[in-house]
């Protein structure tokens, strides 16, 4: 992970976690185009991240555990939401800090996404309320 990735990552997503989202209704998307040419994204809002696609059929907890996403990442307390095997996948995250969020989201581009280090990522955040 690079620290300074997680760090562009925690700013993008403060608005998400601050007191002008009064509702939690706000959705920050992270868009990059992974190692293969393909357009990935991670929607984060208070409770949840959403990644999509989700190109795979196996369990998203499994697959960030397996991947090695969530190895320097102990102390997060993550739940499945919802998940459409080669669709998308929405993970429960409430309780857990921004920072360590934002590094969730980075290591899941990385190394469930398939994106390369140094990867680029536009951002837009949109009120869903």
């Amino acid at each position: 992970m690079s620290q300074g990735q997680a760090e562009a990552i925690a700013a993008a997503i403060g608005d998400v976690y601050s007191e002008k989202n009064e509702g939690g209704m706000l959705c920050c998307t992270l868009e990059a185009v992974n190692a293969d040419g393909l357009d990935v994204s991670i929607q984060v809002m208070a409770e949840t991240i959403n990644l999509a696609p989700y190109p795979y059929a196996d369990d998203p907890l499994s697959r960030l555990e397996l991947s090695g996403a969530l190895e320097t990442l102990h102390d997060l307390d993550l739940a499945l939401v919802d998940w459409d095997a080669n669709a998308f996948a929405t993970v429960g995250t409430g309780g857990n800090q921004p920072e360590a969020i934002a590094r969730l989201v980075d290591e899941t581009f990385l190394k469930v996404m398939g994106c390369a280090p140094g990867y680029a990522f536009k951002v837009s955040t949109e009120d869903l309320s």
